[in-house]
């Protein structure tokens, strides 16, 4: 009988939330797991049942302009098959009400954190042909939620350096699935951060007072203590249950939606490109330069 393989697992942002999950799943399919976290002491505390299963904690904040190296130390101690990009969080508040400072904050875990374990990990993966690269996205990608665009941008961002990843890599046998939950009973909202100039009122300006800002980022502080709404229905053991076995069960897909809302939110997108689409694919093809003897004719697919 065959024996199925055993992976061993990095996952960041392993002690709370789809991260925990995600770790939990794994070491229960009898794989080796290596949890990062920024304070060992606490995710011990919390997560009495990583350590019992096997799991082993190490102390990595993927923000922290040096974790490249400590990514890269880590891979070297323990060969790592599988790197699940979990970590991160939601910035919520206005464009014109976020400051240069809170964009970057963002972008550095969001977006810099997940780069910096990828490049830390390939070197490794090409030489063993093998590998599996996991980034824990959010459905918020096909959103247009007013006080939520910085968030966006971050996700957006790294789905596009995962999107390019796959083909750059396809070569090496390493797979790249993106994942994109929508609304989950995690901790998540304890996390939320508005913006600082504006935590006297709600998080929000002045002259939003009253508009969709207001509706959206001033319910945020209080969504932050309260306890998760009966309509987040989002079971993150089912769905790091469906991570663990794509990984090991193969996939042919890129991207993999969790939650009736993310699924839907992504029909209604493509219904909107699709809308746009529609409606400038003349203007499109007559932007092209006027050259005797040239055909306009883009079937056979040539590329820049």
């Amino acid at each position: 009988m065959h024996q199925p393989k055993v992976f061993t697992w990095l996952v960041t942002g392993a002690s709370t939330g789809i991260g925990q999950c995600i770790s939990i799943a794994a070491l229960d399919a009898g794989h080796k797991v290596v949890g990062a976290t920024r304070d060992v002491v606490r995710a011990e505390a919390t997560n009495p049942d990583f350590a019992a299963k096997g799991g082993v904690w190490i102390q990595l904040d993927p923000a922290h302009p040096d974790s490249f190296r400590h990514f890269a130390r880590a891979q070297e101690e323990y060969d790592f098959d599988v790197l699940v990009n979990n970590a991160g969080y939601a910035f919520i508040g206005g464009v014109e009400d976020t400051s240069e400072e809170e964009v970057v904050d963002q972008l550095n875990v969001n977006f810099l954190g997940p780069l910096r374990a990828i490049r830390a990990v390939l070197p490794s993966m090409r030489a063993k042909s093998h590998g599996h690269i996991v980034l824990i996205s959010s459905g918020i990608v096909y959103m247009n939620v007013p006080g939520k665009g910085i968030y966006k941008a971050s996700k957006s961002a790294i789905e596009a350096i995962h999107d390019v990843l796959k083909e750059e890599v396809s070569s090496f046998s390493i797979k790249v699935l993106i994942v994109e939950p929508g609304a989950f009973r995690t901790s998540w909202t304890t996390n939320l951060k508005t913006p600082v100039a504006h935590e006297d009122t709600n998080g929000f300006s002045d002259g939003y007072k009253g508009t969709v800002v207001e509706q959206w980022v001033g319910t945020a502080p209080a969504f932050k203590a309260a306890p998760l709404p009966d309509r987040i229905k989002g079971d993150p053991k089912k769905a790091a249950r469906e991570i663990v076995k794509a990984v090991t069960e193969g996939f042919d897909h890129t991207r993999m939606m969790l939650g009736p809302d993310c699924a839907e939110s992504a029909e209604r997108r493509l219904g909107e490109l699709r809308h746009d689409l529609e409606a400038t694919m003349a203007i499109a093809r007559s932007t092209d330069e006027d050259v005797p003897g040239l055909s306009n004719d883009y079937s056979d697919n040539v590329g820049p």
